[in-house]
């Protein structure tokens, strides 16, 4: 069994008790229909149960009262998010890694220009969340308490074993308070890993849902029969069940109980194929005469698998009468996450950098530079040649590239405003002050967040992620 209860994804729910809060659930219901996801009307209690997201308009307490009575644990429940009537705050409520409450909030404060409250631990103090993680890679927790032990650890200072038995990319990093390979004996580990074998009990094992199990089986097949079957070439692969996303066998299957049975005890979805549409899957797959005789096709578990995922596991495998194959998808976790890119514009020694250094402590940046003084004179010099053709292209592509290594890095833009309501006297100096300035609208139109620093306060002109 998973251990994370499986909602409908994409869908959800909105709730709101004003005139005015109506008309912001309307513009949040249009926000997220954008996104691809399908607004349904229920009750907060079938909504809970079966949504991916439910979404209140209105004060926290109501929004707490009204979940109260269906609350389990972050594993199971759904994303919960709270605005004000305004859409001034947004404040994810309930399962901000697992359930997506803070991808969500962020989503939705990016939308509405909203401060997105976030209040969990990881967040705050920049450590790396298993459970996010997880999410993002589609992996399954197989303990709730070791990943609740290693997000404690982490945050403690600790570090944690990590090892994956699917490769990282050659660019990905291992994030800080992870260290690559086998977790000594008592001590906590990570380890993405499909197999069947239990762990030691300190190390969390995530499991990819990526394998496709072929079936094949005799007409009338005793259903206990299939099971056992299954369960023990299973073990023989030392590949979990928990690692399979999906029963695959010939249209001919469809109605045999005993496959029906066994995709209901795996959880999981099938899919049926025509004999034509096996016989054209591409490769070389041991064949028989009765199968095809019988099916119209020689081989059906292993084109069945193939058909769903590209990579061989095992062929055909024959246990106590049925056939199995196990065939499985690319994999490649990555720690890699969406990053905001921020803008921190002002005059000079009005405290951008000690605003810079806050947002590296709060773990929101990875870091910070000021907006290099090549790009400046590159844009100058065009400006005093009065070529606005080539000077939009150069700004076009500055903003581009400043902008995507910004969110590579996870770091924040620096940049000081030039002239302060004054026209310089010097042509070069009018031009710098232009060049800046154009820059400037133009980087905040890209940017994520947008900080104006004044007096040595930051006001927020945009706002994404973390309300200052």
């Amino acid at each position: 069994m998973t251990e994370s209860a499986q909602k409908k994804e994409r869908e959800f729910a909105v709730y709101s008790y004003t005139a005015r809060g109506r008309e912001l659930a309307a513009q949040i219901e249009a926000l997220l229909r954008a996104e691809g996801y399908l607004c349904i009307q229920a009750e907060v209690k079938e909504a809970f149960a079966r949504c991916e997201a439910l979404v209140f308009v209105g004060a926290s307490g109501i929004s707490v009262r009204k979940i109260a009575p269906f609350v389990k644990d972050k594993f199971q429940d759904p994303a919960v998010l709270c605005l004000d009537e305004y859409g001034r705050f947004v404040i994810p409520l309930l399962s901000g890694h697992v359930g997506g409450a803070n991808e969500l909030a962020r989503l939705i404060g990016r939308q509405l220009g909203a401060a997105v409250a976030i209040s969990t631990a990881t967040d705050l103090n920049g450590r790396f969340a298993v459970d996010v993680f997880a999410k993002k890679n589609g992996l399954i927790i197989k303990s709730r308490e070791n990943a609740k032990r290693i997000s404690a650890a982490l945050l403690r200072g600790e570090t944690v074993a990590f090892e994956s038995n699917y490769p990282l990319r050659e660019e990905e990093t291992l994030p800080s308070g992870l260290y690559a390979g086998k977790a000594e004996a008592g001590k906590l580990g990570i380890c993405v890993s499909a197999a069947g074998e239990i762990p030691p009990n300190a190390c969390l094992q995530l499991i990819p849902k990526i394998y496709a199990l072929g079936v094949g089986c005799r007409r009338n097949t005793p259903v206990e029969v299939l099971r056992e079957a299954a369960l023990r070439f299973l073990k023989e692969q030392n590949v979990s069940k928990d690692a399979l996303f999906v029963l695959a066998s010939i249209d001919l299957k469809r109605d045999e109980p005993a496959v029906s049975a066994l995709a209901s005890y795996l959880e999981l979805p099938t899919r049926f194929f025509t004999a034509e549409e096996l016989a054209a899957v591409p490769g070389e797959f041991e064949t028989s005469e009765f199968v095809r005789k019988t099916t119209g096709v020689g081989a059906v578990a292993a084109r069945a698998a193939a058909r769903c995922a590209p990579i061989q596991i095992t062929g055909k495998t024959v246990v106590d009468g049925a056939t199995f194959a196990l065939y499985r998808k690319e994999f490649t976790p990555t720690f890699r996450t969406e990053r905001p890119f921020v803008l921190i514009a002002g005059a000079r020694y009005q405290g951008k950098l000690r605003f810079a250094e806050r947002l590296c402590r709060e773990g929101h940046i990875a870091g910070f530079r000021a907006v290099p003084e090549t790009v400046l004179k590159t844009l100058t010099e065009i400006l005093l040649r009065e070529d606005r053709t080539a000077f939009e292209a150069e700004l076009s592509s500055s903003v581009h590239l400043l902008a995507e290594e910004a969110r590579n890095r996870g770091e924040a833009l620096l940049l000081s405003s030039v002239g302060g309501g004054l026209v310089p006297i010097e042509r070069r100096d009018r031009a710098l002050r232009d060049a800046v300035g154009r820059l400037q609208c133009a980087l905040a139109a890209e940017a994520d967040e947008v900080y104006l620093l004044e007096l040595g306060l930051a006001r927020a002109l945009k706002k994404f992620g973390e309300s200052v």
